[in-house]
C-alpha cells in the first residue's frame, strides 16, 4: 500500500512537470498562425458528399451552426485552433497519466522517460504554425483513444468505430496511426491464445472488423468519393478564402480532393528535397538506429514459442505500414512524427500492459545505456531538434540538407 501511494507520488510529480513544461514549449514554439493547407481543409464538408478529409470541415460547420458565432472567418479558426490543441495536449498528458499508472516498479520511471519524448514531439510538432490545426492531432487522439481501450481491457469494441473515425479524418490514417491500433489488437489475440482461446478470437474479430470498415472507407475516399465536385468546387473555394488568412486558400488540396486532379508530377522537386534531408537523418540518426534494431531484435529473441515470436516482430515492424508513405508522398516531417509516435506508443503500452518480456529488454537496454551515455545524450539532442514539419523533417535537417545540396549535389533549387 505505501508502494503504491508513493508511486502515485511520484508519477503526479512527473506529470505537474510535464505540464509546466508542455506549457512552456507551447508558448515558445506557437505563433497563432494557421497555415492555407489547414484552413481550406476546414472548407470540405460531408455537405457536399461522403468525400475524403470531410469529417473536420463538418464537425467546424456543425460548431458554426450551434455557437452564436461566424466561425467562418479566419481569426474563428485561429481561436478554433487554440482550443483543439490545447485540448489535444491535454489529452496526451491523460492518455501519459493512464498508461504510467499502469506500470510497475522500475517501469515506471522509463515510463516517464518515454512520456518525456512523446509529449517534446507532439506539443512541439503541432503548436509549431507547420501543423498547428492540422487533421493530424485528431488521428493521433483516436489511435491513443484506442491504445487505452487496449490496455486497460474496457470498452475494447470501441476500436472499430475509432478506427473508421480516423479514416474518415484522413485516408492517410491506415498508413500513419492504425498501426498502434491493429499491432495491439494482433499482439492481445495471440497473448490469449493458450490461456483462453475465446477471448483471443473476440480480439481476432476485432482485429478483423478494424482492419476491414478501415480498408473499406480508404479505397472509397481514395477513388470513389470525388464523382461530382465540379458541381461544388466555387461555393467550397469560396468558403475557403473566407477561412484562410487574406483568403489566399490551399489550391493544390482542393484540385487534388475535390476534382481528383493527380498532381504528383507538380512534387518532383520536393521529392528530391526528401531524398538530400533523408540521408542527412540517416547519418546524423544512426546511432539511433542501430539501437532501435538492437533493442527489437533482443526482444524477439527472448520470446519463446512461434506465437511468441510473432506478435513480438508484429511489434517491431508495425510503423512498416508508414513505408508507402514514404516511397510515394512528400511529408517526410509528418512521416517522421508518425514513426516516433508509434514506437514510442507501442513501447508504452506494452510496459502498461505490464508484458515480462518487454520490461526485461526495457531494463536491460536502460543499464546499457547508463554505461553508455553517449548514446542517451545523442538521442536527446535529437530530440532537442525538433518540430517535425512537412515536406522538410524538421527544421536543422532543413537547413543541413540545404547546405549539403547547395554546396554539393545540386538537386533542387532553394526552398523559400
Amino acid at each position: 500500500m505505501i508502494q503504491q501511494e508513493t508511486k502515485q507520488r511520484e508519477i503526479r510529480k512527473f506529470m505537474i512537470m510535464l505540464s509546466v513544461v508542455n506549457l512552456a514549449l507551447f508558448a515558445v514554439t506557437c505563433r497563432g498562425m494557421v497555415r492555407s493547407y489547414n484552413t481550406t481543409m476546414l472548407a470540405l464538408s460531408y455537405e457536399y458528399g461522403f468525400t475524403s478529409r470531410s469529417l473536420l470541415g463538418t464537425l467546424y460547420h456543425l460548431l458554426d451552426a450551434v455557437l452564436p458565432l461566424d466561425l467562418i472567418d479566419y481569426r474563428a479558426v485561429v481561436a478554433t485552433a487554440y482550443v483543439a490543441t490545447i485540448l489535444f495536449v491535454l489529452f496526451v498528458e491523460y492518455f501519459l497519466y493512464r498508461c504510467l499508472r499502469c506500470c510497475e516498479g522500475e517501469m515506471v520511471k522509463y515510463g516517464e522517460y518515454l512520456a518525456l519524448i512523446l509529449s517534446l514531439c507532439l506539443v512541439s510538432t503541432f503548436s509549431f504554425p507547420y501543423n498547428f490545426f492540422r487533421v493530424d492531432i485528431f488521428m493521433i487522439l483516436v489511435s491513443l483513444l484506442g491504445v487505452l481501450c487496449l490496455v486497460k481491457e474496457r470498452a475494447q469494441w470501441l476500436v472499430v468505430p475509432l478506427s473508421a473515425l480516423g479514416v474518415m479524418f484522413h485516408q492517410g490514417y491506415v498508413f500513419m496511426y492504425f498501426n498502434l491500433i491493429l499491432v495491439l489488437l494482433f499482439y492481445r489475440a495471440l497473448s490469449w491464445w493458450k490461456e483462453d482461446r475465446r477471448k483471443a478470437r473476440r480480439y481476432g474479430l476485432l482485429f478483423a472488423l478494424s482492419f476491414l470498415v478501415g480498408s473499406v472507407l480508404f479505397l472509397w475516399f481514395e477513388f470513389f468519393s470525388r464523382s461530382n465536385g465540379a458541381a461544388f468546387f466555387d461555393t467550397i473555394k469560396s468558403e475557403a478564402e473566407k477561412l484562410s488568412y487574406d483568403g489566399i486558400y490551399h489550391s493544390t488540396l482542393l484540385y487534388h480532393e475535390v476534382l481528383g486532379i493527380d498532381l504528383a508530377s507538380t512534387e518532383e522537386e520536393f521529392s528530391r528535397v526528401n531524398a538530400v534531408q533523408i540521408l542527412m537523418c540517416g547519418i546524423v540518426c544512426l546511432p539511433m538506429l542501430v539501437f532501435g534494431v538492437r533493442f527489437f531484435a533482443g526482444l524477439i529473441k527472448k520470446a519463446k514459442g512461434a506465437s511468441e515470436k510473432w506478435k513480438y516482430l508484429a511489434v517491431a515492424l508495425g510503423a512498416a505500414t508508414i513505408l508507402p508513405d514514404f516511397l510515394l508522398k512528400i511529408d517526410y516531417g509528418r512521416w517522421m512524427a508518425a514513426v516516433v509516435v508509434y514506437y514510442v506508443g507501442i513501447v508504452l503500452a506494452l510496459l502498461a500492459m505490464k508484458d515480462p518480456i518487454m520490461e526485461t529488454q526495457v531494463r536491460e537496454s536502460g543499464e546499457r545505456l547508463i554505461q553508455r551515455p553517449g548514446i542517451a545524450l545523442w538521442i536527446m539532442v535529437v530530440i532537442l531538434l525538433l518540430p517535425f514539419l512537412d515536406v522538410n523533417i524538421d527544421p536543422f535537417f532543413r537547413h543541413l540538407g540545404s547546405i549539403v545540396n547547395k554546396n554539393f549535389l545540386h538537386w533542387y533549387e532553394p526552398m523559400r
